[in-house]
C-alpha cells in the first residue's frame, strides 16, 4: 500500500497530508516557551509516515528533529525517527525508542524540551508525544485491510480512535477492540477467557460475566462507542438506579468524580464494581449515599444533582460529608441525628453548609465520627482528655469583633477548641497547650454563622490565617481579616485590595 505522509504544520498547531509552507527551525523554536539554559535538547516534529510493508506489518515512523541549544544558541541539529511496528498476524506492538508504546497520557505536539540533567532525553520526550487522530485512523484503516485476510471481513470499527492504546486494541482484540480498553478492569485471565468464549460477540459473554441478564438496546451502542459506559451502567445498578432512561445520561464520559473510570475492577464472586486506591472509599461511600437517597426520593428527582457531582471533582467537604454519613451508618439510623439535618442532607447534598451542620450535630451524638483525625494512641491508654475553661485578658477579650458579616470569636474551652478542629480539618485542637501558657491566641472568623477562617496569633503577629483543610483563604477574606488585624494593631502581611470594611 502506498506510504501516507502527515506533515505538523507549526502556524495552526495541526497534523496535515499537505506538505507545510514553512518548516522553520529557529520559527518553531520561538513558539516553545523556552528559557535560558546552559544547555537543553529540543525535539521538533516533523512528518508522520504510515505504511504497510510486505510482511503485513503496519509501520507509523515519528520523523523528528532534535536541536542541541547551547547558551540559548543551536549547536547541533539532528534527524532522530522514532518507529511503532503493528504485527497484527501476532497480535504485537513494538516501539523505538521503547517508551513511545507505554501506556501514558500523551501531551506535547510541537515540541519537547529536555535540559541536559535528563540521562535518556529521547526516552523521556519520546513518553508523552502525541500520536495524531489523523495518523491513527489510516493505521487501524491498514489494519482492517490485514484482518479480511484472516476474517474474511474488515471488522468494524466504530469507537473513538484517539491514541496508541486503540491500535494496541485492534491488534490483540479485533473484533472488540472495547474489550482491550477494559482489560484492567477485567483481570487477564477474564479479559482472555471472554475474547476466547465469546467468539464474535464477546459483548453478550461481557454482559453475562457482569451480572447483566437484559442489557438494553442503549447500552450496546454506548458501549460500542465508550468502553467506559458498560462500567457506569454496573456502578449506577449498584448505586440503585433501575430506570435505563436515568442511568444513560450519565454514558459517554471517561471520568466519574474527576476518577479514570478505567482504574475501576470487578469482583465477579461479590458481583461489584469498585475503584482502586483512596477512590474506592469515596465511591463505595457515595453508593451507599445514593440508595439512601432513592428510598427517599425518586431516580428523576435525584438524577440532576447526582450528575453535576460525578462531572466534577468532589470537593473536600463532599468527601468528607459521605464519609461521616458511612461511618454513622445513617441510612440504616435516621434518628441519629436532627430532622431538619436530615431534610436538609436529603434536598441540599454535598454541599458545605451541609457538611457543617451534620459535622455540629454528630460532634454531640458520635464525636469518634466527625473526627477523621484522633489523637492515636491517648484514647486507648485510658486518658480522658479534660475540659479546661480559658482566661483571657481585657486587650485579648478586645478581638471579639464583628466587621460588617464577619464576626471573630476566642474559644471559651478546650472542648471549642476541638470543635473547631473538627469543622476545620485542622490540628488547631493541639494549640490547647499553647492558648493555656499565652504563647498563641487562636481565632476563629465566621461569614454569619458559617465558620470560614482560622487564625493564630503570635507576638502581635498573624502567623497563619488559613480556611478549611488548611487551604489558601478567598481574597474576600484575607481582605476582611488585613482591615481586623488593622484595627487591632495586628501584623498581617496581607494588604486589602477591597474598599475597607467598616468595624462596628
Amino acid at each position: 500500500m502506498d506510504k501516507r505522509y502527515f506533515y505538523y504544520n507549526a502556524v495552526d498547531d495541526v497534523w496535515q497530508e499537505e506538505a507545510c509552507a514553512q518548516d522553520d527551525i529557529e520559527y518553531r523554536l520561538n513558539q516553545l516557551r523556552f528559557y535560558d539554559r546552559f544547555k537543553a535538547y529540543v525535539y521538533l516534529p516533523m512528518i508522520w509516515t504510515v505504511e504497510v510493508l510486505p510482511d503485513k506489518v503496519v509501520e507509523l515512523i515519528l520523523h523528528t528533529k532534535r536541536v542541541t541549544i547551547t547558551y540559548n544558541d543551536i549547536s547541533d541539529i539532528t534527524d532522530k525517527e522514532w518507529t511503532i511496528d503493528c504485527d497484527f498476524c501476532n497480535g504485537i506492538v513494538q516501539g523505538w525508542p521503547i517508551s513511545i508504546v507505554a501506556k501514558t497520557e500523551r501531551n506535547w505536539r510541537n515540541g519537547y524540551i529536555c535540559n541536559d540533567s535528563i540521562v535518556f532525553p529521547e526516552l523521556l520526550a519520546a513518553r508523552y508525544v502525541d500520536i495524531p487522530a489523523t495518523v491513527v485512523d489510516v493505521a487501524i484503516e491498514y489494519l482492517r485491510d490485514i484482518a479480511k485476510d484472516k476474517f474474511g471481513f474488515r471488522p468494524s470499527y466504530l469507537g473513538d480512535a484517539h491514541g496508541l492504546a486503540h491500535m494496541m486494541a485492534f491488534c490483540e482484540s479485533p473484533l472488540d477492540p472495547n474489550l482491550y480498553i477494559i482489560k484492567d478492569v477485567l483481570g487477564k485471565e477474564e479479559y482472555e477467557r471472554i475474547k476466547r468464549e465469546g467468539g464474535y460477540d464477546t459483548y453478550k459473554e461481557l454482559c453475562k460475566y457482569f451480572a447483566i441478564e437484559t442489557p438494553p438496546p442503549s447500552l450496546r451502542k454506548a458501549y460500542v462507542m465508550n468502553p467506559e459506559s458498560i462500567l457506569i451502567y454496573v456502578y449506577m445498578r449498584q448505586c440503585g438506579f433501575r430506570d435505563i432512561n436515568i442511568i444513560r445520561r450519565f454514558f459517554y464520559r471517561e471520568t466519574f468524580f474527576g476518577h479514570q473510570l478505567l482504574k475501576m475492577r470487578y469482583d465477579a464472586i461479590t458481583g461489584m464494581m469498585s475503584m482502586i486506591g483512596d477512590a474506592r472509599y469515596v465511591f463505595a461511600n457515595f453508593q451507599r449515599f445514593c440508595c439512601w437517597l432513592l428510598r427517599n426520593r425518586s431516580e428523576k428527582a435525584i438524577a440532576p444533582r447526582v450528575l453535576r457531582w460525578c462531572n466534577e471533582n468532589l470537593s473536600n467537604a463532599a468527601t468528607d460529608t459521605l464519609r461521616m454519613f458511612a461511618e454513622a451508618r445513617l441510612d440504616l439510623n435516621d434518628g441519629i441525628v436532627d430532622s431538619v439535618v436530615r431534610r436538609r442532607l436529603l434536598s441540599e447534598g454535598l454541599t458545605q453548609e451541609v457538611h457543617d451542620i451534620l459535622m455540629e450535630e454528630l460532634f454531640i451524638v458520635r464525636p469518634a465520627v466527625v473526627n477523621p483525625y484522633p489523637f492515636v494512641g491517648e484514647e486507648e491508654k485510658g486518658y480522658k482528655f479534660g475540659n479546661i475553661t480559658y482566661e483571657y485578658k481585657k486587650k485579648e477579650l478586645s478581638l471579639e469583633k464583628a466587621l460588617d458579616e464577619y464576626t471573630f470569636h476566642l474559644p471559651k474551652e478546650t472542648k471549642e477548641l476541638r470543635k473547631w478542629g473538627n469543622l476545620f480539618h485542622n490540628c488547631v485542637a493541639s494549640y490547647d497547650t499553647d492558648i493555656i501558657d499565652k504563647t498563641s491566641l487562636i481565632v476563629a472568623m465566621k461569614e454569619q454563622e458559617k465558620y470560614v477562617a482560622c487564625i493564630e496569633i503570635r507576638q502581635g503577629r498573624i502567623t497563619q490565617a488559613l480556611g478549611y483543610c488548611n487551604q489558601r483563604l478567598e481574597l474576600k477574606y484575607r481582605d476582611a481579616i488585613s482591615e481586623w488585624a488593622k484595627a487591632n494593631k495586628l501584623f498581617y502581611g496581607h494588604k486589602p485590595r477591597y474598599e475597607p470594611i467598616r468595624i462596628i
